[in-house]
């Protein structure tokens, strides 16, 4: 007992290391434990010193409880590890004893990293919280410039506050945004959208054309045009209801008692001010020159001077009260992105003015999402600023068939039928017609069901039905692993070549069509899983815009979740009695849980590390090599060939099931490696390509070149050979 008390700190930090040093392999006592120091002991704590911040991470991680314990038996006192790198110097006024207040670190060099888990594949195509605001009062606007000018106006305003970033604005605030992504939100085209824009436009009540001046050309040095500036107007008057407003405050007295006479407008009932429903405009209104109107102007207009003191607050509350500067309708960017430019903008538009109808009462608990609508389609045709009846009763079936067509009719006729038929069809999962009632002056007034929330379009419902199947069938099938790897290969394939030579845009030309050739995408799967994707994929139209992509990002994000949501599953991962593989791939991965190149290459030479840092893209070909070195017997160390390899070949992998395999990610390939330790062989068909009859030397020899060391416990017990 008096040998053990007698110990030095740097006689026991040896001891500790000589104790370790039994029981891991070489290579990983090597690689982490040797290159350590004792750098300093007081108040009885041990601090470590380390090459990197890679090092300390990943002993932080394993070894701190076994040294502690370790420690506190030759020191025969409690003791404490902390670990920190070489270089760092130790403050003397610190208090090596305490532990890191997560409250006092710095919010810039520790941002918080946020992510979404989606309840439903519906909710994730759909993403319901990402919403577009539209002022309810803009709905007054719709008889005087339609619905394609309001759609318009919603997507220069979501861009504005896109480009902005949500900045704090200080001064002019300035943003450059593109034509293309104004045209995504307002479901136009780019000839549309300039159009739109002319002088003279109905977009010249919301906003104005800022005279084009001339800048210089950096390269050139010449003079050229500048860019289109606008400038947008905020919450401008419909010129019926700044008519409505200055004859209530002209007959209330305004010119001779101001302060009363808008302090009874503040008081008044909207609908006591302006006309409801809104005032259709006049006959001359296309005449008119656009003009930015508020209610302040208005009423500076009528006073004859500015606003101050407790004028200009009265008139920013009647502001606030008549253009309802609180009610907003939430238009999701799915709606603008999808529906909107299927439907087309009035018939978009209808459906967003009925849901404003709708209600949610939390008092209650009542849901109102079935509205009348009195006086018909002519009705329906003033709000939304359309000209012809006709047009909104085709976007409904005929309430009473008129009888047979003809028999014979012109491709011109069938055509417009068939479109008829399609709106139809994609409205009706909208907005559905239940009943009718006929006033005693003959007027139609129709009753409507209204979907509050938006439903998936034909496209994404057939998606979601397929990743539905793919999911079930790969699960029954226990080929959940192997439809992962090839999700994981097949999307990061996409993502990381160009168009033309993506695996999963491979096509033929047949004739004015072209089409995927399915047999290319699962040329390297199992039968079992190509004939679960070519029974899944027979209802899927490939060909349709962004329709692979979707389903592969749909893919990608469900199949981890979808193997975390049972527990009980059959899959061999739910076996495993312990799941650290996402401690096992911190060290060795970024925030986003990829594999890290910086931090896969921190035992690699300082010459060839900067080397591999300067030229590689990412991390994949690299850890390809690892995965290949590791599956050959004969190859000592994977680590140094796949540093080899790059530097002869930049950028190129292994190819074939290792490339694969590193195209998964680094969780998945740290459960395959422990699955390989247990009595449940993994089912991944790549994996068992390379390491069906690999001894677990060879699999430990790969967990450590790529920093997935698993625990020393593990190592020395009943998974040793």
């Amino acid at each position: 007992m008096n040998a053990v008390i007698g110990f030095s700190p740097e006689k026991a930090w040896q001891a500790a290391i000589a104790n370790l040093e039994m029981d891991m392999s070489r290579a990983v006592s090597s690689t982490w434990v040797k290159p350590t120091h004792l750098v300093d002991f007081s108040d009885d704590t041990f601090v470590i010193g380390c090459m990197n911040a890679y090092g300390r991470e990943w002993l932080e991680n394993r070894l701190t409880t076994t040294l502690q314990r370790f420690l506190m038996g030759v020191m025969n006192r409690e003791v404490k590890v902390r670990f920190v790198v070489s270089d760092q110097e130790i403050d003397d006024g610190d208090d090596l004893t305490r532990e890191d207040d997560p409250d006092q670190e710095d919010s810039e060099d520790n941002p918080i990293e946020l992510d979404i888990h989606f309840s439903s594949i519906r909710n994730f195509l759909i993403e319901p919280s990402r919403v577009v605001r539209l002022p309810v009062y803009y709905l007054r606007w719709l008889p005087y410039v339609g619905s394609q000018a309001i759609f318009l106006i919603m997507a220069l305003w979501q861009e504005y506050y896109l480009a902005s970033g949500g900045k704090e604005r200080k001064g002019s605030c300035k943003v450059s945004v593109r034509a293309e992504r104004i045209c995504q939100w307002a479901g136009i085209s780019r000839a549309q959208f300039f159009r739109l824009l002319q002088p003279g436009s109905s977009l010249g009540w919301f906003a104005r054309k800022i005279d084009t001046d001339h800048e210089v050309d950096k390269r050139s040095g010449r003079a050229k045009k500048s860019s289109n500036k606008y400038e947008l107007f905020e919450s401008p008057l419909t010129p019926g209801d700044a008519e409505d407003l200055k004859t209530f405050l002209l007959t209330h007295g305004i010119q001779d008692f101001p302060q009363s006479a808008l302090q009874l407008a503040v008081n008044a009932n909207p609908k006591d001010i302006f006309h409801y429903p809104v005032r259709l405009p006049q006959e001359d209104f296309g005449k008119m020159i656009p003009h930015y109107q508020t209610v302040q102007d208005i009423i500076r207009e009528l006073i004859g001077h500015r606003l101050d003191g407790e004028l200009g607050t009265l008139a920013d509350q009647l502001a606030d009260r008549l253009l309802s500067q609180g009610d907003f309708i939430l238009v999701t960017w799915y709606f603008l992105r999808n529906w909107l430019p299927i439907l087309g903008a009035d018939a978009a538009m209808f459906v967003l003015v009925l849901r404003n109808l709708c209600y949610f009462n939390d008092e209650t608990g009542e849901i109102r999402d079935a509205v009348w609508i009195e006086g018909g389609y002519q009705a329906i045709a003033n709000r939304l600023g359309i000209n012809n009846a006709r047009v909104v009763a085709n976007w409904l079936p005929a309430w009473i068939e008129r009888g047979k067509r003809k028999d014979e009719l012109s491709d011109r006729t069938v055509d417009e039928f068939s479109r008829r038929q399609r709106l139809q069809d994609l409205l009706a999962l909208l907005v559905e017609r239940i009943d009718h009632r006929i006033n005693s002056e003959g007027c139609y007034s129709w009753k409507f069901k209204v979907q509050r929330v938006d439903p998936l379009t034909p496209q994404h419902q057939a998606i979601q039905q397929t990743v539905s199947s793919l999911l079930v069938k790969s699960e029954d099938h226990c080929v959940q692993d192997e439809l992962d790897s090839w999700v994981s290969y097949l999307g990061n394939d996409c993502a990381e070549r160009p168009r033309a030579e993506r695996v999963g845009y491979e096509t033929v030309n047949t004739g004015p069509k072209v089409v995927f050739r399915l047999s290319d995408l699962t040329k390297d799967c199992s039968e079992t899983l190509k004939g679960i994707l070519n029974d899944c994929f027979e209802t899927l139209d490939l060909e349709a815009k962004d329709c692979f992509e979707t389903l592969l990002k749909t893919l990608k994000s469900f199949k981890d979740s979808q193997k975390e949501k049972d527990s009980s599953s059959t899959q061999n991962t739910s076996i495993l009695l312990n799941d650290p593989s996402n401690q096992l791939v911190a060290v060795v991965t970024d925030s986003s849980g990829n594999w890290s190149l910086e931090k896969l290459l921190a035992r690699a030479g300082k010459k060839n590390r900067q080397a591999l840092l300067d030229q590689e893209k990412n991390a994949l070909p690299f850890v390809s090599w690892i995965i290949h070195g590791a599956s050959q017997p004969n190859i000592q160390n994977p680590y140094s060939l796949a540093i080899a390899k790059l530097k002869e070949n930049p950028r190129v992998g292994a190819g074939g099931a290792s490339e694969r395999l590193a195209a998964i990610q680094p969780r998945d390939l740290a459960r395959l490696i422990e699955q390989s330790f247990t009595f449940y062989s993994p089912t991944d068909q790549n994996w068992r390509m390379l390491f069906a009859e690999a001894k677990r030397d060879r699999i430990r020899i790969l967990a450590d070149a790529l920093g997935l060391v698993l625990d020393i416990k593990e190592e020395t017990g009943w998974m040793s050979n």
